[in-house]
Order: C-alpha cells, then structure tokens, then sequence
C-alpha cells in the first residue's frame, strides 16, 4: 500500500498548493477586524517594562496592521522591514511613534504576482543599499535606493526543473551568493528527499557568472545537513563523519579555526543548526541524535507485533529528537573550555528555563542579541526568546555561578519576547531584523509584532514575587 501512501501525500501537497493561490487571489487585503483585535491587546501591555522573573525576563511587542503580509525582510534603512505582499509590489514599512505603518513602494508590478503560492527565501541586507530574496526558481536583486529591480532565473542544466531550497550571501560588495539546488526524489518506501548543490553565482550588470558548484548531500523529511557562509568562506557539515568543511568561492578546501575546533570536539551526534557570531569568533550548535532509517529500523523488529514495534522502535526516534545547545568559543586557548553545555535534557546554565526543543537561531546584525524558538510543547507557535551578547567578555573561571559564567560566555539572561496571539493565526508567518533601534520583528499573516531590543537598557524592570509564573507561556495567551 506504499504507492497509496505516497498518491494521498502527493495529493496532500497539492491541496496545500491551491489553497494557498486561492488565498493569494481573494483574500481581503486588509483584515481589519482581526487586527484590530490584536492591537487592542496590545495596548494594555507596556512596552517600556521589562518584567523579572528571576531566571528568566519577558517584555511586550509593540503591534502594528498593515494589512495581509506573510513575507517581511530585512532592508537598508532605520526602524522598517520590507514586504511584497501589498499591492503586488515591493515595499518599505516604516514604524510611525503613533502605532501606525508607513508604506512607501519600491518597485510595483515587475513581475505578474510579485507574492503568492511560491518558495521564497530571504536574505539580510546585502548592501547599504540592495535587498534580495529568491521565489521557486527566481532571483531577485532590488536597489532600495535607486527603486530599481533585477530579475533572474537560476537555471541548472544538471537538473531539470529543479528549485532552490535554499541561498545565502557570500560577498555583498560582489553580489556573489551560494544557492542550494533541489531535485525531488523518491525511494522504494515513497519518502520523498532531495539531492542538493550548492552553486556559487556572481551577478553584475544584469548578467550571472558560475564561480563554482559541488554537491552537499540530500535534504529528507527528517533531517537536512546544514551548510553556510561566514568570513567569505562556505562551510558544509557532513553527517556520515560528523566533520565540517570550508571551502572558498571555487570550493577549494581551506583552513578555518571553526572548522578545526569543531572537529576536534570528538563525541557529537548530528549537527540540526549552528548560528555563528558575526564578529565574535562563537557559535550556537544544535545538537540531536541520527535519525534511524525507517525501512531499517522496521525490518529488524518486522517480526514483533504491532505495540511492541511501537515500544522497540520509539527509543531511536525519542533520542534523534533529544537536543542539546553548545556554545563554540575557536579561539579560546584552553581546548576543554572551547565547547560548553548550555542546555541539555538534565541541565541548563540559565537555571530553571531549561527549553526542550529550540531552533531558528540569529543574530542581530550589530551582534548585540542572539533570537531563537523555543519550541517546547508547541512548534507550531513557539514563544521567541532574545539573550542579550556581551561585546566582552571576562575569563572563564571554575566553580562560577551560573550568572557570572553567563557574563564570562557572552551570554546574558533570556528575555521571553512571547508568541503569536492572533486567534486566527496558528504560528508565525516570517520575521526580520530592523534597525536603529536594532528590533525582532515578527508577522503572522496579518498582525505585526515588534521588539526594540535595543531600547532595552532605558526599560524600567519590575521584579515579579518568587514563585509567579509568566502568563505568556501559556501557548493560549492573549487568544481568549
């Protein structure tokens, strides 16, 4: 009955594919009604408090309508992000003191759908002055400045019909990018994966220029080795030998103090996400188990009844789902404080917040905040969670307390900054960094949450009696 499994997860892909073109054809624009709501919540919290509740603060958005957006990303000016999901353009939007928007169009009409049903990817700012995302098959390249737009089509002859799953900026002096190539697959058991390449392509004046190319494993439903970019290098993580490489532009092999402290860490299962400091010489690692081989893994307790496969498979898939955090210091001289726990399954260095399963972590881009999801108890809806970076840092003592060793590894106390609070949204549709003041900004179809971290250090702090649990991490808050 594999070919039936695989016929309704196909029809399932395709259900999911109309509907969302039918939202993009005739959903209101403007849904006013729900937004309205969630700025009436909005307006009895404060904004300029942060609350203590010991181990752990939390702080309030600042909420805005601007009508239907899914897509936001980051843009080359002060306190705005950008969209292209109003009025089939490009768009800024500027946060006003007054609570409201302020829209101001880029480009409109390049393309026939500027958003809808596609596969975008977005970048952070390439330039002082360019954005760039890509959508399915498509590049584009837009000069916030000049309000002009290239548009491109990455073709790859090796693979026909193939998307990009994923793009990363190399040099945004050059506009050279890395782009990951996807081409669907299929095994016996009708699990669909991907095979990737990771080409590396150069655009000026109009025209793209192939640097280099090489493939970087395959992408399945479970689990996909990551890659990524930092200091002009790109770096690709291997699963099968739990290594990481850097190569340069060419994909020439290259030495980088990341790559040789990663690997001499020695016992690491599987690495899900790193996020790497952009100036500071750290890194986040997200460590999980392997995920087993299904067909494996059922073939060896095929002989089992239904309930006790179940009990004798259920142990592999809990560990390859059992996280673990690590801070990554390649520059510490003292090789066995160069890798540190940060949270586990029975520890946590922030005490008491000691968060399950967690992703999506980034940076600021003045490096002064790391944001990520904690998604315990609900992935779909994760509350967001900002660490203030400590610029320096103190030397590494042992036997500190957990407040002192946290200023002496750059990272501060986590703010929980909280979760999606419209009704009729069931989790977060995109987010990006704005700036000056640097703030998180997160959508969720229709309600824009903002959080100026960067005011933080005026906020006045409440500190909230021992024992009272924040409200917010209820996945349920503000949804009454």
């Amino acid at each position: 009955m594999r070919w039936f499994e695989t016929l309704i997860r196909h029809l399932g892909e395709l259900l999911a594919f109309l509907l969302l073109f039918f939202r993009a054809m005739v959903c209101d624009p403007q849904p006013k009604a729900d937004c309205e709501q969630i700025l009436k919540i909005g307006s009895g919290m404060a904004q300029t408090e942060i609350l203590n509740y010991g181990d752990t603060e939390s702080m309030f958005p600042e909420m805005y309508c601007a009508g239907f957006v899914d897509n936001i990303f980051a843009v080359p000016q002060p306190n705005a992000v950008g969209t292209n999901d109003l009025d089939n353009a490009l768009k800024l939007l500027e946060f006003q003191s007054d609570g409201k928007v302020k829209q101001k169009t880029i480009k409109k009409d390049f393309l026939e759908m500027v958003s809808g049903p596609f596969d975008f990817r977005f970048l952070p700012v390439v330039n002082d002055e360019e954005i760039a995302y890509s959508q399915t098959r498509g590049f584009i390249l837009a000069n916030v400045r000049r309000k002009e737009v290239e548009i491109h089509t990455i073709e790859w002859k090796a693979l026909t019909g193939s998307d990009i799953g994923n793009v990363a900026i190399l040099d945004g002096k050059t506009k050279t990018f890395v782009f990951e190539m996807r081409s669907s697959n299929g095994n016996d058991a009708g699990d669909t994966w991907h095979d990737k390449t990771l080409r590396v392509l150069r655009f000026s004046d109009g025209k793209i220029d192939t640097i280099g190319e090489r493939p970087a494993g395959i992408k399945t439903i479970a689990y996909t080795e990551p890659w990524f970019t930092h200091d002009g290098k790109i770096f690709i993580y291997t699963d099968s030998t739990t290594k990481l490489e850097a190569f340069d532009e060419t994909f020439k092999p290259v030495g980088h103090p990341l790559t040789e402290a990663f690997n001499a860490i020695g016992a690491f299962r599987c690495l899900k996400e790193i996020a790497v400091h952009p100036n500071l010489p750290i890194a986040l690692l997200v460590e999980v188990g392997k995920f087993p081989d299904l067909n494996k893994l059922l073939e060896k307790f095929k002989d089992l009844p239904p309930l006790a496969q179940d009990a004798a498979t259920e142990p592999f898939f809990k560990d390859a789902n059992r996280h673990s955090l690590f801070l990554l210091r390649w520059e510490e001289r003292d090789a066995k404080q160069r890798v540190i726990p940060i949270v586990s399954d029975v520890y946590s260095i922030w005490n008491s917040f000691k968060p399950e399963s967690y992703s999506h972590f980034t940076f600021s881009p003045d490096g002064k905040w790391l944001v990520f999801r904690d998604e315990t108890g609900n992935a779909g809806n994760p509350n967001f969670i900002a660490v203030p970076i400590n610029q320096k840092k103190s030397p590494l003592q042992p036997a500190q307390p957990n407040d002192e060793l946290l200023k002496s590894l750059n990272l501060g106390k986590p703010i929980k900054l909280g979760r999606v609070m419209r009704k009729e949204s069931t989790g977060p549709s995109t987010t990006a960094w704005a700036t000056d003041p640097t703030a998180f900004v997160m959508t969720d179809g229709a309600a824009i949450y903002k959080w100026d971290l960067g005011l933080t250090p005026s906020m006045r702090r409440v500190n909230i009696p021992t024992g009272q649990k924040d409200p917010r991490d209820d996945p349920n808050f503000g949804r009454d």
